[in-house]
């Protein structure tokens, strides 16, 4: 009996050996997840040649030097369907997307919430409204499977037709439109008495040439760059939907991230945010005009009445997503309006 007990106990003794190693070296394990570098795919349907393509090789610069090298960034530009990517992102397919509130609005249709008709008048409005909605609008996003990296923006949405200006909502009466897949959009052509076409933006071109649509809203910037102005000949000013964007993070992906790296991608940025705007705005407002005009595109500016008016038309959009979203989205539009 006393040697079987010995026996057990050296066999104790050589167990604990490991362990007690282990607790003097390295950690093996350790050490290979601090040098272990992570690729991080983003999508979006910005041309790197943009103010978009501006903000997002600025981000890549500062992931890779915040995370000494290891987070390896590729952005893969001007993806044929915004929808297709916000798809991808919730399957884990890429690790980050780079898209517009209303595209991501087909997994998070809460935030149909930032972009109702006339919401905002001016960049100061939007700016104080998401600023301080911004927490609602993170949690939102991360119930959903998305994580909120940066604030981004394309701006304010003008009409564009290829047959005279837009300036009352009778003008849309029976017109074939481009729109943005998300419900308010629809809903807002609906509303007026056009026939919208969610047409994908790689399509549009093309659309528009062959008159399976005569026109469509977007910004000024995003039409130019994506080709829409070359098929287009009058620009109305109608400013009928601020659109803001977004980049954020997959949380397929993002959960097999350590914490360090986690933390990286997801500290506050509110510098690089405000160049992105800056650099937006000022392609819009300032260098877009001229350069519609000397391709020989008219462009019109509608008074405060006119937008009066469409705003009117379009009331209806507001009591529908009221009616149609959860408390959540509820609460994010009360917050956008009570805080412009």
């Amino acid at each position: 009996m006393r040697m079987k007990t010995l026996t057990c106990l050296g066999a104790a003794a050589l167990m604990a050996l490991p362990t007690i190693a282990s607790a003097q070296d390295p950690a093996p394990a350790a050490d290979a997840a601090a040098e272990q570098t992570y690729r991080l795919k983003i999508r979006t349907v910005a041309p790197k040649a943009s103010p978009w393509g501006k903000l997002l090789v600025k981000l890549a610069r500062n992931l890779k030097k915040e995370s000494a090298g290891r987070i390896k960034v590729k952005v893969y530009w001007q993806s044929k369907s915004e929808p297709a990517a916000v798809r991808q992102c919730l399957r884990g397919k890429v690790g980050g997307i780079a898209v517009s509130n209303g595209a991501l609005s087909s997994a998070v249709p809460e935030l149909m919430a930032t972009e109702m008709p006339y919401l905002f008048d001016n960049y100061g409005q939007a700016d104080r409204a998401f600023s301080a909605s911004a927490p609602i609008m993170k949690e939102i996003m991360g119930n959903a499977g998305f994580i909120y990296a940066l604030r981004g923006e394309n701006g304010f949405r003008h009409f564009a037709s290829k047959d005279g200006f837009i300036t009352s909502p009778g003008d849309l009466a029976g017109k074939k439109m481009r729109s943005q897949p998300a419900k308010n959009h629809l809903a807002m052509y609906k509303a007026l008495g056009a026939t919208p076409s969610p047409i994908q933006v790689a399509e549009v071109p093309t659309s528009l040439a062959n008159n399976t649509v005569t026109g469509y809203d977007n910004t000024l910037l995003f039409g130019k760059l994506a080709n829409w102005a070359d098929n287009i000949k009058y620009v109305s000013l109608s400013g009928h939907i601020y659109q803001g964007a977004v980049i954020a993070w997959c949380k397929p992906w993002f959960d097999g991230l350590p914490a360090d790296l986690q933390a990286i991608l997801t500290k506050s940025r509110p510098k690089l945010e405000k160049v992105g705007l800056k650099l937006v705005r000022a392609f819009n407002d300032k260098k877009m005009p001229s350069q519609y005009a000397d391709a020989g595109i008219e462009v019109k500016s509608l008074s405060g009445g006119q937008k009066a008016a469409f705003k009117s038309a379009t009331a209806s959009v507001e009591s529908e997503f009221r009616g149609a979203t959860t408390e959540a989205g509820r609460k994010l539009l009360d917050s956008l309006k009570n805080n412009r």
